[in-house]
């Protein structure tokens, strides 16, 4: 099996304009390769190469892949929003009607990447693709590794915490930001950052190895949006891999057509996730 985490450049501005990311980890969780992509085409023929050969393919794309409404924002970002954990804002009219993630869905469904709302956990053989968020799961790896041991009010942890914004900010915000991200990434249980393959070359077009880059202000934005592009890559692949394995947690919230997320969450956020689910009849499992 691989898991590929797709950062895609998705939102207006970026669509057709900025390049997006992806980063394939293996079943023990290992990061084996990353890669820049320009055209939904590019990416689809990315994850096709990467899943050639191999008993399945799980791709996370961290963009809103169904987007339902025309205006305002979906019910799972209002869900999300109530548990203080980051959201999509994401309609139609933003994209013109033609939402940009709906033409990567097409475009991964041309070569038999289906989309789910459920993908099932250690099953082989199945060629998937599913809606994750990057911001939300690493704030929820944040909050894990800073409860560990810890007692409290989960609600109020969570609204205590900043939402990471790894692309807003002045330079010295963002490489601080970003730092703190591979910091978490580092730590992240069933996650191995470091392979041989990769190159500390943040140039390199492809296989780079975030861990072992100088993050500092001297950088130039475009530097840091490439970094931030790999981190939520990663963010991405750990998400559908961590589902897969069954260890940690994790939730879907939504269906279909509505749109729906797949999240890492361990029992007591699972918990409070499912409450607002409940409360604004959104579906969950």
């Amino acid at each position: 099996m691989r898991f590929i985490g797709c950062a895609l450049a998705w939102r207006p501005g970026e669509a057709r304009e900025k390049t997006s990311c992806l980063v394939v980890m293996d079943e023990r969780g290992s990061i084996l390769a990353n890669a820049f992509a320009g055209s939904t085409g590019e990416v689809s023929a990315a994850v096709e190469g990467y899943a050639s050969e191999r008993r399945g393919v799980l791709v996370g794309v961290d963009a809103p892949l169904s987007v339902p409404n025309e205006r305002g924002t979906r019910r799972i970002e209002r869900v999300l929003s109530k548990v203080a954990l980051p959201a999509y804002s994401a309609s139609r009219k933003m994209f013109g009607g033609e939402p940009y993630p709906e033409e990567l869905l097409a475009a991964l469904e041309g070569i038999g990447v289906e989309y789910t709302d459920y993908p099932f956990r250690r099953r082989r053989g199945q060629r998937t693709v599913v809606e994750v968020d990057s911001a939300a799961t690493l704030k929820v790896l944040a909050l894990e590794g800073d409860c560990n041991g810890r007692n409290g009010d989960l609600a109020q942890r969570l609204r205590e915490m900043d939402d990471p914004k790894l692309r807003k900010g002045n330079k010295t915000e963002r490489a601080a930001t970003l730092k703190d991200a591979v910091n978490t990434l580092w730590n992240a249980p069933g996650l191995r950052m470091r392979t041989g393959n990769l190159s500390a070359d943040l140039a390199a077009p492809e296989n780079v190895d975030i861990s072992k880059l100088d993050i500092t202000p001297e950088l130039s934005h475009a530097e840091l949006d490439r970094i931030s592009s790999l981190v939520e890559g990663t963010l991405a692949a750990y998400t559908v891999h961590r589902h897969w394995k069954g260890r940690g947690g994790s939730i879907v919230v939504g269906a279909g057509y509505e749109g729906s997320v797949l999240l890492p969450a361990a029992d007591a956020l699972h918990a409070r996730i499912a409450e607002e689910c409940r409360n604004a009849g959104v579906p969950y499992v």
